[in-house]
């Protein structure tokens, strides 16, 4: 998963476990608006409004759009995929020492 992606999951995610509520409060409290800045930066907050990954109606339960919610989907895809790569590496790696020391290489 590459930088900017990262953010748009850092950001979605945190959005996606709060209400629309709890992020409205947090925008109006000093102390929970900096936790929330740390996890959507201004710029990353209009960015996910204008592609309608998250709209600020109060009526609604939660934040985060279905875009935003098949997006997030997408980005747990990649992030699942990057970690089994690395897995996949690791296990040849183990295969490949363990093949050596029963061939007497090592």
């Amino acid at each position: 998963m590459n930088k900017i992606d990262k953010k748009f999951y850092k950001a979605l995610k945190f959005l996606s476990r709060r209400t629309t509520p709890e992020i409205l409060d947090s925008l109006l409290d000093g102390n929970k608006k900096k936790e929330f800045r740390k996890f959507i930066p201004k710029e990353m907050d209009r960015t996910l409004q204008l592609y309608k990954y998250i709209l600020f109606e109060p009526p609604a339960q939660y934040i985060v759009t279905t875009d935003g919610l098949q997006f997030l989907r997408e980005l747990e895809d990649i992030k699942r995929k990057d970690l089994t790569l690395i897995a996949s590496v690791i296990a040849v790696i183990i295969s490949l020492v363990a093949l050596a020391k029963s061939m007497g290489w090592i």
